[in-house]
């Protein structure tokens, strides 16, 4: 019944006789504005020389204010105009056009707030939101400012407060979260490296990675890394463990070598296989290939081991 009788009432306000002097307008179908004001002009055809007085503050860009249709039906005949709509109507939406700031552009304002603060440029930051929108009118700068930030440098998290169009105190203003990670710079391989391989200087890069990923037995040092080689392959990219970390194969097991022994001039050599694999200066075990006797040796290169010991078990093997 109280929406019959609003309806019947909100006709008859809107029907009443008015003026001879009342220009007569037409609601436009799709109300939309760009500026921050709406006028007679945005909302009716026909508003003549009323056409530039504002009706009311625009909402904010991209976003909708609705009105009574009875008082903007009152304020109009204030005004001298007359509308007349051919259906009874309750309500007038009128819709700001806005563009989108780009997210780079806020994610970069934060994070040039966040270097300045921490005194460092080397950390990640995560926002609360990825997809955040932000407006301006369509006649304004698409920027962003930060005017106030709140960091907590023991948790890491954030509050930026945001001001769109950037500094301009009768923009709108924002808030967003998030949190910030503290980075290093790490080597890492740039390619994959397979167990027993040699890392050589130029398989090394470097890569920033979170502190709390960086535990105790991970590689800091580059200078860590060259000459050794990995006790199980590593994937590049991926930051390297101490305990992952040998010496380079030299002499793989199972190989044909020449056993050899260098003693006050004298010069022997049998043939041998080795029974584990061994890089150079490691003692492996190596059989004879003859005698099937095990004799320690020192490995020299991929095809040759030295004897090690007491040079008598050369020809004890023999």
């Amino acid at each position: 019944m109280k929406y019959f009788l609003t309806t019947i009432t909100l006709v008859f306000a809107l029907f009443a006789p008015i003026s001879a002097q009342s220009a007569d307008i037409t609601l436009r179908p799709q109300i939309t504005v760009e500026g921050d004001t709406i006028t007679f002009g945005d909302l009716f055809d026909g508003a003549g020389d009323k056409a530039d007085q504002t009706v009311a503050p625009a909402p904010a860009p991209g976003k909708s204010k609705v009105f009574k249709a009875m008082s903007v039906a009152n304020f109009a005949r204030s005004h001298g105009l007359t509308w007349r709509p051919s259906t009874p109507i309750r309500r007038i939406k009128v819709r700001r056009l806005g563009v989108t700031i780009r997210h780079e552009n806020i994610s970069d304002e934060i994070r040039t707030a966040i270097e300045y603060e921490l005194g460092a440029e080397l950390f990640e930051m995560d926002l609360a939101s990825q997809h955040t929108s932000i407006k301006v009118g369509t006649d304004q700068d698409p920027s962003v400012s930060v005017e106030n930030l709140y960091f907590n440098k023991q948790s890491g998290q954030f509050t930026a407060e945001l001001l769109a169009p950037a500094h301009d105190q009768n923009g709108h203003r924002f808030k967003l979260g998030g949190k910030v990670h503290k980075q290093m710079m790490i080597p890492v391989l740039k390619q994959f490296i397979p167990s027993g391989r040699e890392i050589f200087e130029d398989d090394i890069e470097f890569k920033a990675e979170r502190l709390s990923k960086v535990g105790r037995n991970i590689i800091t040092d580059a200078a860590l890394l060259i000459g050794k080689s990995p006790r199980r392959s590593i994937r590049p990219g991926m930051a390297v463990s101490q305990n992952n970390l040998g010496d380079p194969v030299t002499v793989e097991k199972g190989k044909l070598v020449a056993v050899i022994l260098e003693s006050n001039g004298m010069y022997l050599s049998i043939s041998g296989r080795t029974m584990e694999a061994g890089g150079t200066g490691d003692v492996i075990r190596v059989e004879n290939i003859n005698s099937r006797k095990i004799i320690q040796a020192e490995v020299v290169s991929s095809q040759k081991v030295r004897i090690v010991g007491n040079p008598d078990q050369l020809a004890s093997l023999r």
